[in-house]
């Protein structure tokens, strides 16, 4: 009698209990969740997500990869609770996205990016700072501001329409060393060498300087200007004698990228090859687009340059 009821008592309480089983869908978002914001966190701890977006997004990817992270931690709590119907097909969304972001991407050209080009002051609307330059801005001026790009203006290249002065002398001694060179108190940057009226634009500067010389047009006129960029050419939009030695600026995302740089008039563009990088040297001059003024150079010196890794950030 007393091991019947203690039987009972025990095959009762084993009856009342739930029942654990591990549950595979749990198992399979937990892996998701996990991969996924340690990816992020990857791209963002290296670096390499400047390849998609721009910096101001880090504080975002970190925020996405925290609440991966914390919703993997979450199911762990459901690991082993029993479900009837298992559901799997919302976990391929991530485990696509995984694989996009982990196969190799090679680099754009510029032959992806040209297809929507505009004219230098489409995107005129007003008066930037001396710190600021649109973004978007293609042969526009960086003393004019720039609305947030568009499905029309995405990919547009951001140069600068000049006037007709033509050079026609190279070398092939290439400028790689800068000179004793002061920084500009006004701007902020390195290579002016306001003595010998020179500017040799630091890689890492090239935007900077480009909006500087826009803001102040008149103070660079003359002046002698080196910078290094990829030759970019179309015969479309530019005439024979011109060129920009540019970079890929970006202001959002891979989606939004364009060449910047100011548009060069040299007699031997067609001995150029394109995307080829040069470094250029030549005389700043005050040229006119569509009735609005804006730097241009008159090259003196091209010699070949090697290729600078990374986009420019405007923003």
């Amino acid at each position: 009698m007393f091991y019947r009821g203690l039987s009972t008592f025990w095959l009762g309480r084993d009856i009342n209990m739930p029942a654990r089983a591990f549950n595979p869908q749990i198992f399979l978002e937990f892996v998701c969740y996990s991969v996924f914001g340690g990816f992020i966190f990857y791209l963002v701890r290296s670096g390499e997500y400047l390849s998609y977006v721009t910096p101001r997004m880090k504080p975002y990817l970190y925020f996405t990869a925290i609440v991966m992270l914390v919703w993997a931690c979450v199911g762990l709590s459901r690991l082993f609770r029993p479900q009837y119907k298992i559901r799997s097909a919302h976990c391929f969304v991530l485990t696509i996205l995984i694989l996009f972001l982990l196969l190799p991407h090679s680099p754009l050209s510029t032959a992806d990016l040209t297809a929507n080009y505009t004219g230098g002051s489409a995107f005129s609307q007003g008066t930037l700072t001396n710190k600021q330059m649109p973004s978007n801005n293609p042969k526009g001026s960086p003393s004019s501001s720039t609305p947030a790009p568009t499905e029309s203006n995405a990919n547009t290249p951001v140069t600068a329409q000049p006037n007709d002065n033509i050079s026609d002398s190279t070398d092939s001694t290439p400028p790689n060393t800068q000179s004793a060179a002061t920084d500009d108190p006004e701007a902020g940057l390195s290579g002016l060498d306001a003595e010998n009226k020179k500017i040799t634009v630091d890689n890492d500067e090239f935007y900077p300087w480009i909006a500087e010389v826009y803001t102040n047009m008149a103070k660079y006129e003359s002046y002698t200007i080196s910078i290094t960029g990829f030759v970019f050419k179309d015969p479309e939009y530019f005439a024979e004698n011109e060129f920009v030695p540019a970079r890929l600026a970006m202001t959002c995302c891979t989606a939004d990228l364009a060449p910047l740089g100011m548009l060069c008039k040299y007699d031997k563009v067609s001995e150029l090859k394109a995307d080829s990088w040069v470094t250029v040297e030549g005389v700043i001059h005050k040229g006119q687009y569509e009735g609005e003024d804006e730097p241009q150079i008159t090259v003196t010196k091209i010699t070949p340059a090697q290729e600078v890794e990374g986009y420019i950030y405007p923003y």
